[in-house]
């Protein structure tokens, strides 16, 4: 078989702020990969949204380059993943305030809501570690419909983002377990999964009277159906192609990284997928609740088995914060400004030891605490500021907030360890990778065997072996992960300094309880004040 007629995969990634195309052999060789931008907007606080046709734009933009870079690839399958992203589909105006029509997942304008939700006290929160995320779909729709009436009047729709984006190439509108089970309020195993009792607690019962929300949805590489003429044309593809049931980035992450072997190793093996956000994932053959971690998720990716989500709600950003304002940074965050930086503080660390920044300890929750707490509004603690504005100063912090990303990893991981995982293996996934001071915190500091795949885009990878199977190259997603998996290598850690993250672990879990004890004394402040008059206490 030719190379131009043996079959080729095609893997879209929706992340934060690009589209990613990759196309794929069926063994999981990478031939090539191209990406296009689109618009991220913040017309409020705590909003953030995007318009779905430029998204969908993106989309097209980079399967039309990747396809250039391969002319007479034949395209046996297509699959797509995507952010946590809720889109609306609305009669008339878009419905969303800066014309917009998708909520970005680190949209985090329904705090209340997800408090209020928190504490129904309904069946749900079992499946969710016990707290509601606003990263979750249901308090950014609640918080629609309370807050814009008349827009979620219009709204015909709601869909997660990676749902929406296949409807467009295929025409067809069917919803992924994937999405539904990770971030609505449904139950795969149970006989009728949508907590319809919250619903109408909540005042929203009608939300499945909307598109296709109350029908069965597909699993994770079954085909949703095949590639419409229209979409055909606008990709630069034939139409008729199967499209696979979609996923979420972070699970196609795990899947790109998890090993030919995983099945041997399930109960000892964690997906780590660093972005913007991190996420954790863990996969289980029986249930089990464990508090502050999203799940557990029956049926999410693979058929029978129940998956757990923890999180970091902000990671690669953070590191992007340090470089975007603090004071003695040597410009706005870049891939190339994140490299240099990170090389130079490697060359201190091999001269200083441990010694380098050992003043500075942070407890990363810019943006809530995703796990072990699950608290949205839990905020980040720093200690050992000073009033220096030097270079060594800007290094110094990047380094305690890359540790910190770090330590508070293997707080999940240990976790996860305390409710019947035994985690001594953590695959590492994203774009973390590509940071060489966080490969090597994590290395030193997780407490776990690190492990690296060769692959350049383990994103892309985990959704084209999803494509493969919707193809029929193979039988189900673990035949399609046991051949088309990369080469893995083990890091050993550096006996110096894991000894040193020991020691900085203590002092993180330290400023971790410290730090919560701040925010339940801050409720209590909050809630005098609010119930005072102006001024008073």
């Amino acid at each position: 078989m030719s190379a131009r007629t043996a079959p080729h995969l095609l893997a879209i990634d929706v992340g934060t702020l690009s589209a990613r195309a990759g196309l794929f052999d069926a063994r999981g060789t990478l031939i090539a990969a191209r990406s296009a931008g689109f618009e991220l907007m913040h017309p409020l606080d705590d909003h953030a949204v995007y318009r779905m046709d430029d998204i969908w734009a993106a989309v097209c933009a980079a399967t039309r380059d990747v396809l250039a870079a391969a002319p007479g690839a034949r395209i046996a399958g297509i699959a797509i993943d995507a952010t946590s992203s809720t889109y609306f589909e609305a009669d008339g105006a878009r419905p969303l305030d800066g014309d917009a029509d998708v909520i970005c997942w680190m949209d985090h304008r329904g705090e209340a809501e997800a408090e209020e939700i928190g504490a129904s006290g309904d069946r749900y929160l079992d499946y969710v570690g016990g707290t509601v995320s606003p990263e979750m779909y249901l308090p950014k729709i609640l918080w629609l419909k309370r807050h814009r009436p008349q827009a979620w009047a219009r709204v015909t729709a709601v869909r997660d983002l990676a749902d929406e984006i296949a409807r467009r190439a295929t025409g067809v509108d069917r919803h992924s377990v994937c999405g539904l089970a990770c971030k609505f309020p449904y139950l795969p195993d149970d006989t009728d999964p949508w907590r319809r009792a919250l619903l109408a607690k909540l005042g929203i019962p009608e939300l499945l009277t909307l598109g296709q929300l109350s029908e069965p949805p597909g699993r994770v590489g079954e085909v949703h159906g095949p590639l419409s003429a229209e979409a055909a044309a606008s990709m630069g593809l034939e139409p008729g192609v199967p499209v696979g049931i979609s996923l979420i980035d972070a699970e196609a992450g795990a899947l790109g990284v998890l090993g030919g072997e995983y099945l041997r190793d399930v109960n000892r093996t964690l997906a780590l997928i660093g972005g913007t956000s991190t996420s954790y994932m863990a996969w289980a053959r029986d249930e089990r609740r464990i508090s502050g971690v999203w799940g557990p998720f029956k049926d999410a990716v693979f058929p029978g088995y129940w998956m757990h989500e923890a999180g970091q709600s902000i990671s690669g950003a953070a590191l992007d914060m340090a470089l975007n304002h603090q004071p003695a940074s040597p410009g706005p965050a870049s891939a190339d400004l994140h490299a240099r930086t990170a090389n130079e503080i490697l060359a201190l660390m091999d001269a200083e030891g441990p010694a380098f920044g050992a003043r500075r300890h942070i407890v990363p929750d810019w943006l809530g605490n995703r796990a072990p707490l699950g608290d949205g509004k839990a905020r980040a603690l720093l200690t050992g500021i000073g009033l220096e504005t030097s270079h060594r100063a800007f290094l110094e912090h990047y380094f305690a907030t890359a540790r910190a990303l770090a330590l508070q990893s293997r707080h999940v991981i240990e976790h996860l360890n305390r409710h019947g995982y035994a985690i001594d293996r953590v695959s590492l996934s994203g774009g973390h990778l590509k940071n060489p001071l966080l490969v090597r915190l994590y290395r030193d500091a997780l407490g776990a065997q690190l492990v690296t795949s060769q692959t350049s885009e383990p994103v892309l990878l985990g959704t084209a072996m999803v494509a493969a199977t919707a193809a029929g190259l193979y039988p189900d997603l673990f035949a399609a992960l046991e051949a088309m998996a990369p080469t893995q290598t083990a890091q050993a850690a550096d006996p110096t300094w894991a000894a040193a993250h020991d020691i900085a672990y203590g002092i993180y879990l330290k400023l971790f309880s410290t730090r919560n004890e701040i925010e339940t004394e801050a409720k209590r402040l909050d809630a005098h004040a609010s119930s005072s008059p102006a001024g008073a206490f």
